[in-house]
């Protein structure tokens, strides 16, 4: 990197003195730990009971844009609302937006963050150059692809069981101000997902997501960057009283500015909304455009399992809670799809593609040779199955068609089958490295176990 300007050159050493302060405290601390921030965009409970707490509120800050490298320097709390507004003036962002305002660059890299550029280059760890990690005895190990190449590419879905990202160098792309996106309909699920293969292999657009509306009926959206918009042409506008997704079954091309389009599924937390009745006009107009968005949906969904509210879900009728991002490769995705319809039947379903650009990341291990369909799905199921029964249900379809599910939400995997599909081995060593005396919970402890 070019030296630093006197105020980049504040900026690190503010950012120092945030790190020390936290590795001190970590290294002054006994027994088992837990982070204490301000937003979270995991959908499992957790049990923190004994926890020592370690403050991270402070630790979002953009450090530096280095326009002329393409990369980002912030911290592991820095959310990606912060990240693009930094580096959008520079005509640049990066590679991979997650969907949500309040995902930060930390969780999406421990966790495993996709978006629509994921047809081309990959999920968020495939564009992250370099990471600082603060592990169990205050040390800070700084990692790369030619630097501890281990904890490198074993951290993400590590989901904080091997230490926490303080700093995390993000790779960033050229984008132009505005986005023009064509809707296009299908009615045969091998048709889109044909189409999808092609422009995996040879992308011609800039980024590229489709939704699942209901049996026949689906919508792939190719969006493309652009200087400037068609004589007489205003953007779209999604962030208060119209829906981006509805719009995708009424229009056949829309246009958005960039910022809009990176956000384009935060103010309706795609259709989530409709369960706190944000799809109605009247509450759109109390709400705001300010508060039409993920983190406060996050806050009304914590708040609903809390007393009172909680009594709510005592005299309605018995659900199970279906939150789920599976990768499933692209040859068997038509097929996962009629399953799930069959099995589960949750709609709309999004449909985002992406490429995995190596097959080096242990704890989240991929083929190379084909293309993935990420489908995500997030509702609530009708039930009177034992508790579990759905997520359960996914599981198995995951495995029927040789796929692996994220695990920011609930898994139900016994401990054998859970180290089928994440490295045990690769786990643990990275554990004796960073964690020898297990102050941070194990991976399947925290993913099936609640911690």
């Amino acid at each position: 990197m070019s030296p630093a300007p006197a105020d980049q050159r504040e900026s690190w050493a503010e950012h120092r003195r945030r790190v020390d302060a936290l590795a001190g405290a970590l290294a002054d601390s006994t027994g088992p730990v837990r982070l204490r921030k301000g937003t979270s965009n995991l959908f499992r409970a957790r049990e923190d009971a004994g926890r020592t707490e370690l403050d991270v509120s402070d630790l979002g800050h953009v450090i530096e844009i280095d326009a002329l490298a393409r990369v980002a320097e912030v911290e592991g709390m820095t959310t990606y609302a912060d990240l693009v507004d930094a580096a959008l003036p520079h005509g640049l962002a990066p590679a991979i937006v997650p969907e949500l305002k309040s995902i930060t660059v930390g969780g999406a890299v421990s966790g495993v963050g996709i978006e629509s550029g994921g047809f081309r280059y990959g999920l968020v760890h495939d564009s992250i150059h370099e990471l600082d990690i603060l592990v169990a005895d205050g040390r800070v190990l700084t990692c790369s692809p030619k630097a501890r190449e281990a904890l490198f590419y074993g951290f993400p879905n590590s989901y904080g069981s091997l230490g926490y990202a303080t700093r995390v160098r993000v790779g960033l792309i050229p984008v132009q101000p505005f986005v023009r996106l064509e809707h296009v309909a299908f009615d045969d699920p091998d048709k889109l997902f044909a189409a999808i293969q092609e422009e995996s292999a040879n992308p011609r657009c800039g980024w590229l997501d489709g939704v699942y509306f209901a049996p026949g009926e689906f919508v792939l959206t190719r969006a493309h960057g652009v200087d400037s918009l068609p004589a007489g042409r205003n953007p779209g506008d999604y962030t208060w009283m119209r829906q981006y997704w509805r719009s995708l079954r009424t229009r056949r091309e829309d246009y958005l500015t960039i910022h809009d389009y990176l956000w384009r599924w935060d103010t309706d937390w795609f259709w989530c909304s409709k369960n706190v009745g944000a799809q109605l006009a009247p509450v759109r107009l109390l709400l705001g455009r300010k508060r039409l968005n993920s983190v406060t949906y996050q806050k009304i969904m914590r708040a609903s399992r809390r007393w009172p509210l909680r009594l709510v879900q005592s005299i309605r009728a018995r659900t199970e809670s279906v939150i789920q991002d599976v990768d499933i490769p692209i040859a068997n995705a038509a097929a996962f799809l009629a399953d799930f319809e069959a099995g589960i039947g949750i709609r709309p379903v999004w449909i985002c593609p992406f490429v995995v650009p190596n097959d080096r990341f242990s704890l989240f291990r991929l083929r190379t040779d084909t293309p993935y369909i990420n489908f995500g799905f997030w509702d609530m199921v009708r039930s009177d199955r034992p508790d579990g029964f759905y997520n359960a249900r996914v599981e198995e379809l995951v495995a029927r068609h040789g796929g692996k599910k994220s695990l920011y939400s609930r898994s139900t995997y016994d401990e054998s089958t859970f180290w089928r599909e994440y490295d045990r081995a690769a786990f643990e060593a990275l554990k004796r490295e960073c964690d020898p005396s297990g102050r941070f919970p194990g991976l399947y402890e925290k993913a099936v176990g609640s911690q």
